[in-house]
């Protein structure tokens, strides 16, 4: 019977961490279905989403310990539904861009008022950088939403424009194709 897990790993970034991770996933007879992986602050990241026979994916779980030790990553699998299996609730996918000049608390405010439509974050990229000319340390958040159905897309773009006016954001807030 076919299991599905989540793998979460991080540690000091090197060469060669994803071919230790895709290389363990393969001795066990697992095949990785979706991933995300980032350096950050010098520290490799990893979440990924991975499948295998129930046995495979337990002998995996039992290998963890050994492959922290090879690889200096500290890790962890957790149990995952089969993606195509979980019902959603109808929802129109939606991308969001944010810029601003950095400040405490952006993301804060952005998530209080997709929260209060019942909005799920599906993916979130947030990064800082110098502005060019400037050298300010500007902030760039894009997400990928999920609205409710019975959400209607101008009341969330209006509340998220009304926060753009008072704490200074640009934003793009459109549907996309899937």
């Amino acid at each position: 019977m076919k299991a599905y897990a989540i793998l979460s790993a991080s540690g000091p970034d090197r060469a060669g961490i994803v071919y230790d991770v895709s290389q363990f996933l393969f001795v066990h007879n697992c095949n990785l279905e979706d991933s995300r992986m980032a350096v950050l602050g010098g520290q490799f990241a990893l979440i990924a989403l991975f499948s295998g026979e129930a046995p495979d994916v337990a002998r995996l779980r039992a290998d963890l310990p050994a492959f922290e030790q090879a690889s200096a990553l500290r890790a962890m699998v957790f149990d995952a539904a089969n993606p195509s299996a979980s019902s959603r609730p109808p929802a129109l996918p939606v991308r969001l861009e944010v810029v601003a000049m950095d400040a405490p608390g952006i993301l804060a405010r952005l998530s209080e008022v997709l929260k209060r439509f019942g909005v799920n974050i599906e993916t979130l990229d947030a990064h800082l950088a110098p502005a060019p000319l400037s050298g300010t340390t500007v902030s760039s958040i894009k997400m990928k939403l999920l609205v409710p159905q019975e959400v209607q897309l101008k009341t969330v773009k209006e509340a998220l424009s009304e926060l753009a006016d008072e704490i200074n954001l640009d934003l793009v807030f459109q549907p996309v194709q899937e």
